[in-house]
């Protein structure tokens, strides 16, 4: 069979060179008409799993495109694009390329007529163009995109200065960021260009420009050798920003300035810079104080420039951002968020300096009710740090000093007895703080009767977030669920918590058997099934896997 379809194949490249370059104008010639039919057939064998298929295909394919004359390549683009996608679509699992594309010349009949759609089509074909460039790249093997580079980003930068419409200009910044991901190493020679480009996309109008700049900025900058001159941009752009958006957008991108594996070649100039934009007024706005993504990520750059500049200096601004007992509710919820940040970005800082015991008193004086209207702002990033902290174990171990007031702390949130100072919200968060600790690591252990009896509080809560946190934590915390070490999960730590306040026949042993039986045997049951996939973000917490996440309560 594979022979026959080459030879079709071999046949149509015969008739295509018959009849010649700019032979099939559409709708004017007897080949017109059936080139997009062609284009579809030709696509689909390029991804078939016979090499004599494949080449033979892909002859075709190029005589063919050479027979639609240029002027028509616009009106090709959106066939094209289509039957492109549907192909990648269907590839088998596991192959993450197009065979025909990974051949000599691959791209090669295709990427005529989609530079052309760039340049000359209306704003729909421009971003179809754009989006089946993207496509190209991402299945097409890096050695063989080598010989397409110039062509692929040539155009790509000379109109993305041009006035298009934001998704048109969103599509090629998202393509530009592809191309430095996929081929690196060929992208060098545009760096400057394309460095120029994305920070000018930076103050676009358009939100979806802004983060599309941000995310190519992000995916350049491991490859810029000299990182100053970028952060003097970024620094000056944001002091000079007059919309909240752009802010936010220039602040991600000096986070993945910091970020970036080359930020310790940053001269004391440029950290001093990013310190002044981060905790300084500069760039500090009214609205961007109102902000809640501001404040989040620019608590992240914090956290990020801790661990990039010498100790000493990061242990200066660590102690400037201890909560203490005279600051204001909101003063103290903005230190503990900057504190959290450093547990998350660089917890080396807070352990080589020994400043575990500062963090444990900012939580305690933050969790101490004071009557203020922003009481539970404190609240939400006490819990925060004391979870981001415990989930470490760098910073705090079985044995550690400030592990039982941490988790004390957390237990303060949800017993019956004091949680009457805290609101809803700093309780559930506190019980999933709870329930991630329980999940990932053995610090609980001293305390786990006490966690249970207070989470056991809430799990008739009217309130169905609380009492679902509650579930949840009273599930890892006996240690019925199957838990990401490997351990499957028993019975043995309901049994010692039943024994402990007064056997099976007590009120609170009847109880929690009873809550057992009917609901937390079948969750228990539920995290042992092949399929099963736990959605709360309290695991991607303590993977580190999201870039917000271990900053944003």
């Amino acid at each position: 069979v594979a022979s026959r379809v080459a030879e079709a194949c071999f046949a149509l490249e015969a008739m295509c060179l018959a009849f010649g370059p700019n032979s099939a104008t559409r709708g004017r010639s007897v080949l017109g008409s059936h080139v997009a039919d062609w284009l579809r057939i030709l696509i689909e064998l390029m991804a078939t799993n016979s090499e004599l298929v494949v080449q033979a295909s892909w002859s075709a394919l190029d005589a063919l495109c050479k027979t639609i004359p240029k002027d028509d390549f616009d009106g090709y683009v959106g066939p094209v694009s289509r039957f492109v996608h549907n192909v990648t679509e269907a590839l088998p699992q596991g192959v993450k390329t197009m065979p025909g594309f990974n051949l000599a010349k691959g791209v090669g009949p295709l990427l005529p007529i989609y530079s052309q759609g760039l340049l000359t089509g209306s704003a729909d074909t421009k971003e179809r163009a754009v989006r089946g460039m993207a496509r190209l790249v991402r299945f097409t093997d890096p050695a063989a995109l080598r010989p397409f580079a110039t062509a692929i980003t040539g155009p790509l930068i000379r109109i993305v200065g041009d006035r298009h419409p934001a998704n048109v200009k969103a599509a090629i910044l998202s393509t530009l960021g592809l191309l430095l991901t996929q081929i690196s190493a060929l992208m060098r020679p545009f760096l400057p260009q394309l460095q120029r480009t994305f920070v000018r996309g930076l103050v676009e109008s358009d939100d979806i420009v802004r983060q599309r700049a941000a995310a190519a900025l992000a995916a350049l900058i491991p490859l810029q050798p000299r990182l100053d001159p970028l952060v003097a941009e970024l620094t000056a752009g944001l002091k000079q920003a007059t919309d909240v958006g752009m802010r936010i957008a220039i602040m991600r991108a000096i986070r993945a300035v910091i970020r970036a594996p080359n930020a310790s070649s940053l001269s004391p100039a440029s950290t001093q810079a990013i310190e002044l934009v981060v905790v300084g007024s500069a760039g500090e706005t009214a609205a961007c104080a109102a902000d809640a993504r501001w404040r989040v990520l620019r608590s992240s750059v914090f956290g990020a420039l801790c661990g990039v500049i010498p100790e000493d200096a990061a242990t200066r601004l660590v102690l400037q951002h201890v909560a203490e007992e005279g600051d204001e509710a909101v003063e103290m919820a903005g230190k503990l968020s900057y504190l959290a940040a450093v547990l998350a970005e660089a917890p080396q800082v807070v352990t080589g300096a020994d400043l575990t015991e500062k963090v444990s008193a900012s939580v305690a004086v933050a969790l101490t009710p004071r009557g203020d209207i922003h009481q539970a702002q404190a609240t939400m990033q006490a819990v925060l740090v004391a979870k981001t902290a415990l989930l470490d174990r760098n910073v705090v171990s079985a044995g550690s000093s400030i592990s039982l007031p941490l988790v004390d702390a957390l237990i303060r949130v949800v017993d019956p007895a004091t949680m009457a100072s805290y609101d809803l919200d700093s309780q559930q968060a506190a019980l999933a703080a709870l329930k991630a600790v329980a999940k990932h690591t053995d610090v609980l252990e001293a305390r786990r009767d006490a966690v249970v009896s207070a989470a056991m509080s809430h799990v008739r809560d009217r309130n169905i977030p609380v009492k679902l946190a509650a579930e949840r934590c009273v599930l890892y915390a006996l240690r019925l669920a199957r838990l990401p070490g490997g351990f499957e999960g028993n019975e043995e730590g309901l049994a010692r918590y039943v024994e402990s306040v007064g056997g099976p026949s007590s009120d609170r042993g009847k109880l929690v058997l009873d809550y057992q039986r009917r609901v937390l045997g079948k969750l228990a049951d539920s995290t042992r099934e092949l399929d099963y996939t736990s959605d709360d973000e309290d695991d991607l917490v303590a993977q580190r896997g999201d870039d917000e996440m271990g900053v944003d309560a």
